[in-house]
């Protein structure tokens, strides 16, 4: 991506936080510092680590890698040191940039590093070459390390802007972590279409809300739990062209309320695995396939196979796991097995679950977003997550965690309004909050590990 971010207008701005600016020559110039610093002090290191909040230098350090020619490997910031090491070792990761040194057996350098030689040769990528390894984002146990080429995130960001548009005079917003591939896709972005990137260092309500307003933010990529937190707080349109929502189904009182506003939210569906989006549904079509992801972007091709998951293919699917090729889901004719539940209709994706999450009960299948959709409804229900509890009677029933003070005959009422009686949570927790991971996607096997231990 250097070589994209040289050439814009060198005073364009390419960047803004709330500690500075910079322009597209300021940014190569950072870049190409930090990227000699790098391989002056290890030039044999292939894979390079980047443990560190979301900041000006984070968007820095991804450039001066790809420069280098070298595999970028975002590490959460959440993670135990534990967990961490594992992460590092799996990836092979040969040394660490950080925002603050840690405890760890590993070579690990400043964000801020920099010499004041710059590398004057970035290094020219080819469309197989591998540029970064992320790991998944683990709401379904053991993150894997997930291989995606330079061809990859070309083919993402081209197909964004086909699809919904961008372009230099756009001001995009990012409050997701950049560890995230939500975060990181719109750094990519940026770098291929000349757009002003805002990097906030982590999702404040009134911040943003102050930045849409203030500095006519054009786009924002946000998970529905921040989309309901900004309605609730008064979001409005100002500047906005693109709300993209993903992470998971957007609950139809969420759609319904910012359509209500004339908010061009787009629900997306799409994982690390294929470089963000898959399919999103545009604004315009909202209210017409509300809980849809709407149609695959052109050239990715979605199928729903026999058991009912959704498959991919496309220039952006990853070309498989580091070192762990069995964990590959790949078809005999070439399609990506995504482990989500979903179907079609005239084109039109839903998603209704994780594969691991849909809960067979009496032999109905029941999908935890459904309820927690319904519920979302409910006043007082602030978050809430469901899970399977193993049942000797019907094999598993639903358990719904709730956040929040409610009336708990409001709410069963509202699920004998709008859902099949076997649907209904058959227990309820209250709990001060529910485990989510730092992209905002609910850790539903936390839940369940929880659920277990006080069922024991």
């Amino acid at each position: 991506m250097n070589r994209y971010v040289t050439q814009h207008p060198r005073d364009a701005m390419a960047l803004v936080t709330a500690s500075g600016s910079l322009t597209w020559a300021e940014l190569s110039e950072e870049s190409a510092r930090l990227a000699h610093f790098l391989n002056r002090i290890a030039p044999e290191a292939r894979h390079i680590g980047l443990f560190a909040a979301n900041s000006a230098d984070y968007v820095v350090a991804v450039h001066a890698v790809q420069s280098l020619g070298k595999v970028l490997v975002p590490l959460n910031t959440r993670l135990t040191m534990s967990e961490l090491m594992g992460q590092i070792e799996t990836a092979d990761v040969d040394v660490l940039l950080v925002d603050e040194s840690i405890e760890l057996p590993i070579a690990q350098f400043e964000v801020t590093s920099r010499d004041e030689a710059s590398l004057t040769t970035p290094h020219e990528w080819t469309d197989d070459e591998v540029m970064s390894l992320m790991f998944t984002s683990g709401t379904t146990g053991r993150a894997k390390a997930v291989q995606q080429t330079f061809g990859n995130h070309i083919a993402s960001a081209e197909a964004a802007k086909a699809h919904l548009g961008y372009g230099p005079s756009d001001q995009m917003l990012i409050v997701t972590p950049l560890f995230h591939m939500s975060g990181l896709a719109q750094v990519y972005r940026s770098a291929r279409f000349g757009s002003t990137l805002y990097v906030e260092p982590k999702f404040d309500i009134a911040r943003t809300l102050e930045l849409i307003a203030t500095e006519r933010i054009t786009h924002i990529s946000l998970v529905a739990v921040m989309l309901k937190r900004l309605l609730e707080a008064g979001l409005l349109r100002h500047q906005l062209r693109l709300l993209l929502v993903g992470g998971g189904p957007v609950p139809r009182p969420l759609l319904e309320e910012a359509e209500r506003r004339q908010l061009p939210v787009a629900q997306t569906y799409g994982m690390t695995e294929t470089c963000s989006q898959v399919a999103t549904l545009l604004p315009s079509e909202a209210l017409a396939y509300i809980g849809s992801s709407g149609q695959a972007i052109a050239p990715t091709q979605l199928r729903i196979n026999a058991e009912g998951e959704i498959e991919v293919n496309g220039p952006t699917v990853t070309p498989g796991y580091y070192k762990q090729p069995e964990a590959d889901a790949w078809t005999d004719d070439g399609y990506w097995q995504t482990g989500d539940l979903g179907t079609m209709t005239d084109g039109y994706l839903y998603v209704h679950d994780r594969r691991s999450d849909l809960i067979i009960s009496g032999g109905e299948n029941i999908y935890p977003a459904e309820i927690e959709s319904v519920l979302l409804r409910c006043p007082g229900i602030e978050d809430v997550g469901v899970i399977g509890r193993p049942d000797p009677t019907w094999g598993a029933v639903p358990v719904a965690f709730t956040v929040g003070a409610f009336d708990i005959d409001e709410a069963k009422q509202l699920l004998h309004d709008r859902l099949a009686t076997y649907k209904h949570p058959k227990a309820w927790v209250a709990v001060d909050a529910l485990p989510r991971n730092a992209n905002g996607k609910l850790m539903r096997h936390r839940l369940k590990e929880a659920d277990h231990d006080s069922t024991r």
